[in-house]
């Protein structure tokens, strides 16, 4: 019997503990994502402390750690809080890391969306601000529509929308840029 059929099991009193419970684990997460399950709609899982990794033939791609994650079979997706994700290039090191307070990952495709606090930054410490931010896995690039910032050692940058590889390398600012920066920069 799996956990749905367990709490379906469950007298009342025990079924609205459950699910005060569900509701209490997802507090501390992104005010977007907070919601009461209800009986008919329960997750496939909560977790604490997720390390998921991406890989593709043996090589490592990005690796994300949240501090909670419900993961939802039904819809092919995980909404997580609290999230780290690393990426790495062909060798394995590292290049880029993304911190935010929220995400969603796509199981069936491997794409990614960060929320809230987006914070991206890479091995020589250029740093792009934004509160969302998307990963298309397929076509390896990060996009957003949203306000951004992007700190280098040679300047600073403002804009609006952005389009760019993980290590923020072939950056594309869609509109609005401003600043100055020492930076090979496309609009």
């Amino acid at each position: 019997m799996g956990f749905l059929g367990k709490i379906r099991g469950a007298n009342k009193m025990n079924k609205a503990a459950i699910l005060f419970a569900f509701y209490l684990l997802l507090l501390p997460g992104c005010r977007q994502e907070r919601v009461a399950f209800s009986p008919d709609v329960l997750p496939s899982q909560v977790i604490l402390d997720l390390t998921l990794d991406e890989s593709m033939s043996g090589r490592r791609l990005w690796t994300l750690y949240a501090s909670r994650a419900v993961v939802w079979e039904k819809d092919n997706r995980i909404d997580v809080d609290t999230i780290k994700i690393v990426f790495y290039d062909e060798n394995g090191a590292p290049y880029s890391q993304l911190n935010a307070d929220c995400g969603r990952v796509f199981t069936r495709t491997e794409d990614l969306v960060a929320r809230g606090n987006v914070r991206v930054t890479t091995s020589d410490s250029t740093t792009l601000l934004t509160d969302s931010l998307a990963w298309d896995n397929s076509r390896r690039i990060v996009h957003t529509d949203a306000d951004i910032t992007i700190r280098t050692l040679k300047g600073t940058i403002w804009g609006k929308g952005l389009v760019s590889d993980a290590s923020l390398e072939r950056i594309e600012i869609k509109s609005e840029v401003r600043g100055s920066a020492d930076y090979d920069f496309h609009h």
